[in-house]
């Protein structure tokens, strides 16, 4: 028996539309949670690097610090190999300055220099001798002089002269 004019269709609980809707809602549900997921572990790995360069960071500025104070070292070195070497010329410059202000007649057993003064140590015929040739120059030179002569058996004298000056004789170190 019919009471229809239409066929019966089998009805489903739901309907095609609301499946389709369902798919796609649950299509870009998914794609939320991966697309979160990536983020996650992409920010995680991007942290890890931001980390790792940090560190690497450090360490280059740690070594360009060492590099700076070993370059600082290396160039007092070669400033104090500088001086000494100019400190070594002035004071054989000064050496031979003294020597050639000597005159023959007089035997020098010792010299001394210090920066701003000159000890002399030898033999003289005479304290004449020594007066008009080494005691001039040694007072055009320096400001205070002085001269103990001692007699020697064989009619000589031995003299120590200490020569000082306010400003140095010779040039010191690192100056």
């Amino acid at each position: 028996m019919k009471f229809s004019y239409s066929k019966p269709t089998p009805k489903h609980m739901v309907d095609l539309l609301t499946k389709v809707w369902v798919f796609y809602m649950c299509l870009s549900l998914c794609l939320i949670w991966g697309l979160a997921y990536f983020l996650r572990h992409y920010t995680k790995a991007t942290n890890r690097a931001t980390d790792v360069y940090q560190i690497e960071g450090n360490i280059y500025n740690h070594r360009d610090k060492r590099l700076k104070q070993e370059i600082l070292q290396v160039a007092q070195a070669v400033q104090s190999i500088k001086d000494k070497s100019a400190y070594t010329t002035n004071i054989k410059e000064s050496v031979k300055g003294i020597l050639s202000i000597i005159p023959d007649v007089i035997t020098i057993q010792s010299i001394t220099i210090d920066y701003s003064s000159l000890t002399i140590k030898g033999i003289v015929p005479s304290k004449d001798t020594f007066k008009a040739t080494l005691q001039q120059r040694l007072d055009a030179i320096f400001e205070n002089s002085h001269t103990e002569f001692t007699p020697l058996k064989n009619g000589g004298l031995r003299f120590v002269s200490t020569n000082s000056s306010v400003l140095p004789f010779i040039d010191q170190k690192g100056d």
